[in-house]
């Protein structure tokens, strides 16, 4: 069943009148456009198509054999979200781009993006809005079951994100899960190397390049969740080695050294035909080895947490 859509400026229960949506208190005016309910006054051309990924794979079926692969997947978030998020719940994507195929089938999805044309290819949610997040989620009390986002949480100011956790909070049942998975600022070795070799270019390539605004440590991070409303029930650090995926390559081949060669190497190694034995390995490594390294290292985190009551 759908969720009602509230105005995202006085949280009044919006009219569907067909081709808009409107609210009765404020009078404001929301166009659906190709199935997508824009609820946003401007446009971000940074966002704006830049991010149309979209994973199609979805398992046969539940057994082990079919599902597996999920595991893979971006460093095993879906794996995650399948793990700890009940079948038919409601579940709210943030930066949900052109969406997650296995997702759509699974559960009650609700798209949030400030991309409209990244919206508009993720047919099979359930629900799509255009919204910006750091104002408002235009949603009712207490009415999804888990907030997830993969890739989004990094792209937001620190000052902002207390902000959107409040909203979180508003939003979910008691109990409910928040998955997110997101870059970190890393004092992983290799990447710290390069950091000190030219710290203007780290910035160039791996915050100014990607949007990367809301940097913060794992241990920062942890903070903001439980300052506002959440209990950390999971923390997965990841990338802690040397063993990066392909994205972090590319960048460290942009410094001019002795080892740029090898960096160029590892970037194709992680590419067809070896890309899905290197990401096993990775997510092996990550498994095994990097919970025993130290936090501080990583250079993503997964980090699941639940709605503490009021």
């Amino acid at each position: 069943m759908a969720l009602q859509i509230i105005c995202p400026d006085d949280l009044t229960p919006l009219v569907d009148s067909g081709s808009e949506l409107h609210c009765g208190k404020c009078g404001r005016r929301f166009p659906v456009l190709d199935g997508v309910v824009s609820t946003t006054k401007t446009t971000d051309e940074f966002y704006e198509g830049a991010y149309q990924n979209q994973v199609k794979y979805v398992p046969r079926s539940d057994s082990f054999l079919h599902v597996w692969p999920l595991w893979l997947i971006s460093c095993g978030y879906l794996w995650a979200v399948r793990r700890l998020v009940r079948e038919d719940a409601t579940v709210v994507e943030f930066g949900a781009a052109s969406g997650v195929r296995f997702f759509g089938q699974r559960y009650h999805m609700v798209g949030c993006d400030l991309s409209l044309t990244s919206l508009q290819r993720a047919e099979f949610y359930e629900q799509r809005i255009q919204a910006d997040i750091a104002a408002s989620i235009p949603l009712p009390d207490e009415s999804v079951d888990a907030v997830i986002s993969s890739f989004f949480w990094e792209h937001i100011p620190a000052e902002v994100k207390p902000q959107i956790l409040r909203h979180c909070y508003r939003i979910l049942k008691p109990g409910g899960k928040l998955i997110f998975l997101y870059d970190v600022e890393t004092e992983n070795p290799l990447i710290r190397h390069y950091k000190k070799k030219n710290l203007a270019l780290y910035r160039k390539l791996f915050l100014e390049g990607d949007g990367h605004v809301g940097y913060q440590t794992p241990k920062e991070n942890r903070a903001i969740f439980e300052g506002n409303g959440f209990t950390v029930a999971e923390r997965h650090g990841m990338e802690k080695t040397w063993l990066q995926s392909t994205p972090a390559y590319i960048k460290l081949a942009e410094y001019h050294d002795a080892a740029r060669p090898l960096l160029r190497m590892m970037t194709r190694i992680g590419e067809p035909p070896f890309f899905h034995l290197y990401t096993a390995l990775i997510r092996m490594v990550d498994s095994v080895l990097c919970p025993w390294l130290p936090e501080d290292w990583a250079r993503i985190e997964m980090t699941v947490c639940e709605r503490r009551s009021s």
